[in-house]
C-alpha cells in the first residue's frame, strides 16, 4: 500500500511538472486586420518566477526610497535625529518653565498668607535665593580637618618624592587630549580671577565631544551655568562643559574620547553668547587647559 501511495504521488508530481512546463503562446493580433503583432512563447513556470521577481524589485524599489530619500519623515513613529532633538530641547525647555511657575506659586501662596496675617512678615526671604557670599571665617578649617593638615604633614615631612607639580605636569603632558570644541578663545584661564577654565566661541549647534574616555558624573542645570555636563576621567581627572543647549548624555553614561556629550549654547545667567566654558581637573585642582590642547 505504501509503494502504491508513493508512486500515485510520484504519478502527481510527474503531471504537475508537465503542466507547469507546457508550453503556451501568447499573441497580439490586428483587430482590423487581423495580422500577428507580437507573439512570445509561456509557459506557467517562467511565468510565475517573472512574477516573483517582479514582487521582489517592487518591494526593493519601495524599501529604498523609504530608506533612502525624505519621504520616511512622513511615515507615522518615524523622528529623525532633528526631531528627537527639537523634542529634548522643548522637554528641558518645559521642565524649566514647571519650575518656574511652582516657584511662583509658592511666592504667591506665601504672600497671601502674610497680607492675611497667618503668616509673618518676614517669611517671603525665604522663598527668594540668598546672595550672601561666604566670608574668610566660614572658610576656616575646622578642628578636625586641622587635626588631618597636621597629622599628613608629619607623614610627608621626609618624603623623598619629586615636586607633585612637576610629576602632574608630566602626567598630563602624556595623555592625548581631544579638544572639545574647535574655535576663537576669548577669556583664558586665571586663577587669580577665580576663572578656572577657558570660554571658546565656536558654530553655534556645534558638537561638545568628551576630551578623554570617562564617565559621566553630573549632567544637570544651574543658574549661573545653565546645562552643564561632567565627566570623571582616569588619573583624577575631570573635564566640565557648561552653558550647553542640550545635553545628549546622562549621569552614568559611559564616553569615549571624541563622542558627542552635548550641543553649543548660551544658557545660564552668566553666559553673553553662544560659547563653551570648559574647565580641567586634576587630582581637585584647576588646571589651564590651554597648556594641553590646541583649541584653532
Amino acid at each position: 500500500m505504501a509503494q502504491e501511495r508513493t508512486k500515485a504521488e510520484k504519478g502527481r508530481m510527474r503531471r504537475l511538472l508537465r503542466r507547469m512546463r507546457s508550453k503556451y503562446r501568447l499573441l497580439l493580433i490586428d483587430d482590423r486586420t487581423f495580422e500577428e503583432r507580437f507573439s512570445v512563447k509561456l509557459n506557467r513556470l517562467s511565468v510565475l518566477v517573472f512574477t516573483v521577481l517582479t514582487f521582489l524589485l517592487y518591494g526593493a524599489l519601495i524599501v529604498s526610497v523609504i530608506v533612502f530619500t525624505p519621504l520616511k519623515r512622513f511615515i507615522p513613529g518615524y523622528s529623525d535625529q532633528e526631531t528627537k532633538l527639537n523634542a529634548y530641547r522643548s522637554t528641558i525647555e518645559a521642565d524649566s518653565l514647571e519650575m518656574v511657575v511652582h516657584a511662583q506659586d509658592l511666592y504667591i501662596a506665601n504672600l497671601r498668607g502674610i497680607l492675611s496675617g497667618s503668616l509673618p512678615s518676614d517669611s517671603i526671604a525665604k522663598l527668594t535665593p540668598s546672595d550672601l557670599k561666604p566670608t574668610a571665617e566660614d572658610l576656616l578649617p575646622g578642628r578636625s580637618d586641622s587635626l588631618l593638615r597636621a597629622r599628613v604633614a608629619k607623614e610627608e615631612q621626609y618624603s623623598l618624592m619629586e615636586d607633585r607639580g612637576t610629576t602632574e605636569r608630566r602626567e598630563l603632558a602624556s595623555l592625548l587630549f581631544v579638544p572639545p570644541v574647535q574655535g576663537i578663545v576669548t577669556s583664558t584661564f586665571d586663577r587669580g580671577k577665580e576663572h578656572y577654565g577657558i570660554d571658546i566661541v565656536t558654530k553655534p549647534d556645534a558638537a561638545v565631544k568628551a576630551c578623554l574616555g570617562g564617565t559621566v558624573t553630573l549632567a544637570s542645570w544651574t543658574t549661573d551655568a545653565g546645562n552643564v555636563l561632567q565627566l570623571q576621567h582616569a588619573n583624577g581627572l575631570t573635564s566640565i562643559y557648561k552653558h550647553n543647549s542640550v545635553l545628549l548624555k546622562k549621569a552614568g553614561d559611559r564616553v569615549k574620547a571624541g563622542e558627542a556629550i552635548a550641543i553649543v549654547g548660551s544658557t545660564g545667567e552668566t553666559s553673553t553668547g553662544p560659547h563653551l566654558h570648559y574647565e580641567l581637573w586634576h587630582n581637585g585642582e584647576p588646571v589651564d587647559p590651554g597648556a594641553y590642547m590646541v583649541f584653532k
